[in-house]
């Protein structure tokens, strides 16, 4: 698998293309497949730390299926019930107006929604909620109200969590911060900050030791440095990190992991619930099977229409393209799932997503595989990350390396820049 892997990835990070990178491979046992890093810490730099599977780095929103699963050990409990309107265990969520669009003068039109928003709503991105870096409109608003757009990792205040939603309830998806206020209700609920029953109900029972909201100081002498990349492909170092003691802790992106240790989170998944070393148990096997590598958006009521569509609002932020883009996709309660087998890749039923500093992870049931693979540097949904995501997923399933993004038979298309006008 090496001799497949190694010319992509470290021609890419020898040319600068992209930062340091790591990547994981498991099978359903636990063994691994494939485990390397590549480059440093900071792009330009050969003399900061080499990039390694132990290597910290942002999670990005590959927090959010980490919180999805904590939820679901709540209901579990029968603390809550998915059909549970949410302002049930948080009650500020019924004070979100809906956005109609803007008046004449340019004033956002608010109102009422008609419907109320359901756990199920908040797992599936179905609750009317988006981010303003994915939704023209809402950026829009946050213009108009004076407030900072994409300050959801910078800041992680209230302000973000009044936004307006932008569609009723149950009525589409569209992927958004629903998964924050889950984090809001699992502390409602548990009495514990999020990141604290985090850490006491599924970190330490897995042994994750690299894996929580802060980082200690030799973790911060090695950390993968957040990089911006322009249109012109050069790299730029920026200071970017996740607050560690924010006023709102974000259920949807507040983790810092390494690549392994997150792997073995998913591994526990890969085994609908117990990691197949330790026999540990984090969620019952039915529970993982019914919930996690299941589409519940049939149970919503609404179309998959959207899934696994990146839109690029802000060129800085995400670029544009598809995951998965001639399968049929739905979304469950941790991620999306797809419903054929990928001519490269995974089979039908297994469950992925990623996260926004070009981290990109998948499990394979059927196959009993996962792998991961992280970098760290916007804009999300950059070609030359979808070209090393796809490599692994190909390296690891014994196919031929794609030639470029896009052809037939890739798991990924697009990830071209937006340009500005």
């Amino acid at each position: 698998m090496e001799a497949q892997l190694d010319p992509i990835f470290q021609g890419r990070v020898d040319s600068q293309a992209l930062p340091g990178v790591a990547a994981v491979a498991l099978n359903a046992n636990g063994d691994v497949l494939f485990s390397k890093g590549y480059g440093n810490t900071i792009s330009a730099d050969k003399n900061s730390p080499t990039v390694a599977p132990s290597t910290p780095a942002m999670m990005w929103s590959c927090t959010k299926v980490v919180t999805c699963v904590a939820m679901l050990q709540l209901i579990e409990q029968g603390k809550a019930e998915l059909t549970d309107p949410a302002s049930k265990h948080y009650p500020p969520i019924k004070d979100l107006k809906l956005l109609k669009g803007f008046n004449d003068d340019g004033t956002p039109n608010l109102v009422q929604p008609e419907k109320e928003i359901l756990l199920l709503h908040l797992f599936t991105h179905t609750s009317g909620m988006a981010y303003d870096f994915f939704n023209a409109d809402l950026l829009r608003w946050r213009v108009h109200a004076g407030q900072e757009p994409v300050s959801y990792v910078t800041k992680s205040s209230m302000e973000e969590y009044t936004s307006p939603l932008v569609f009723e309830p149950g009525t589409r998806y569209e992927y958004g911060p629903g998964i924050d206020f889950l984090g809001l209700i699992i502390e409602k609920i548990s009495g514990m900050r999020l990141d604290k029953y985090v850490d006491k109900y599924i970190s330490q029972p897995l042994g994750l030791k690299s894996t929580g909201v802060g980082l200690n100081d030799e973790q911060l002498n090695n950390f993968m440095t957040v990089h911006a990349k322009d249109a012109e492909g050069k790299l730029t170092p920026t200071p970017l990190r996740m607050k560690e003691d924010p006023e709102v802790m974000p259920g949807g992106h507040f983790l810092y992991s390494t690549t392994e240790d997150y792997a073995q989170f998913l591994l526990v998944l890969l085994n609908n619930g117990t990691h197949p070393k330790s026999n540990v148990q984090i969620l019952k096997a039915e529970t993982a099977k019914d919930y996690l590598f299941t589409d519940m958006l049939p149970q919503v009521g609404c179309s998959a229409a959207g899934v696994g569509e990146v839109p690029s609002i802000i060129a800085a932020v995400s670029c544009e393209g598809t995951m998965l883009p001639r399968a049929k996709k739905g979304w469950s309660l941790g991620g999306l799932t797809n419903y054929e087998d990928v001519p490269n890749g995974r089979k039908k039923g297994s469950l992925a997503w990623a996260g926004l500093g070009n981290c990109y992870w998948w499990v394979d049931q059927e196959e009993g595989k996962l792998g991961f693979v992280v970098s760290s540097y916007l804009p999300f949904f950059e070609r030359d990350a979808l070209h090393l995501a796809d490599a692994l997923e190909r390296a690891v399933y014994g196919k031929e390396m794609a030639t470029e993004i896009g052809e037939k038979g890739s798991n990924f298309s697009g990830g071209d820049y937006k340009v500005e006008t």
